[in-house]
């Protein structure tokens, strides 16, 4: 295949999946037709791997798809992960300290599973986004769960002041290298995530290229969210969804005309860049 843009990254929720985590057949056709063409196709998402397979699986996907923002890279076929970043013990025990003095609902994603307390159970609809693979415990702050080493990311949800102050704390008195992210969820209260943030959807992006012999340069990929930034500064071409946040599609080189709740998002694409009409 001679054409200048050889593989196709896409994120999940609100790009490739479009209102309540729905995979249309257009989709799906657009993405087995490109992989026909020789063009690689693959995945990019906040979700965890559990919450990520079966979607890699309906598009074909071959080798690996970036999840939880890129800090992991795993075959979608095997599981296998072939490139994990995790918090370290000692910032754990520095951020539950932090987390118990909040008195903020607390979460601990790990690479499969999501860790919650059952006092927390009306934000399970909320966490399942990121998978169905959910662990409640009678109380999330004793769980062994902070034991464990594939920890990805802590997360906490409340009152916006609370949450601005925990994430000063995180940024300022934990270990260079992590970093956070603030969001709302449904209900709007705040949320943050605090991660290893020199890995990003960037440098997934570059990763999932290398694996497959090309570079970053080779790559289109389409997003909706301020997440998705980073890959857009990383590809060779990059394509926002219609709803996307204007600073969000003015990252990015091309604007769809699809959008959430129309879908069709791979299919427009598809259509634009190779040609591929389905």
């Amino acid at each position: 295949m001679t054409h200048p843009y050889r593989m196709l990254l896409l994120d999940l929720d609100g790009t490739t999946l479009h209102g309540h985590g729905q995979l249309d057949e257009r989709n799906i056709a657009a993405a087995l037709a490109l992989k026909e063409l020789g063009v690689a196709v693959t995945i990019c998402t906040g979700r965890l791997f559990t919450g990520t397979q079966w979607v890699a699986k309906k598009l074909g996907v071959e080798g690996c798809v970036g999840v939880v923002n890129g800090r992991e890279r795993i075959d979608a076929n095997t599981g296998v992960v072939a490139h994990g970043s995790y918090i370290d013990r000692e910032s754990r025990m520095q951020a539950r300290e932090m987390l118990l003095e909040s008195g903020l609902t607390a979460f601990l994603f790990g690479s499969r599973t999501i860790h919650y307390g059952r006092d927390a159970e009306r934000h399970t609809n909320y966490l399942g986004i990121w998978t169905t693979d959910l662990q409640p415990h009678d109380d999330i702050m004793k769980a062994p769960a902070w034991e464990r080493d594939d920890i990805v990311s802590l997360c906490a949800v409340g009152p916006h002041a609370k949450i601005n102050d925990l994430r000063d704390r995180f940024e300022r008195d934990l270990p260079k290298g992590l970093g956070t992210f603030r969001f709302n969820t449904f209900e709007e209260e705040g949320f943050v995530e605090l991660g290893d943030h020199r890995d990003n959807k960037g440098t997934a992006l570059e990763g999932l290229a290398a694996e497959r012999g090309f570079t970053a340069a080779q790559t289109v990929a389409v997003g909706d969210w301020l997440n998705d930034l980073p890959m857009f500064d990383k590809a060779g071409l990059s394509f926002c969804m219609g709803h996307a946040l204007d600073h969000v599609k003015a990252a990015a080189d091309e604007v769809l005309s699809s959008d959430r709740h129309t879908g069709g998002g791979v299919a427009e694409v598809a259509k634009r860049v190779w040609g591929v009409d389905v």
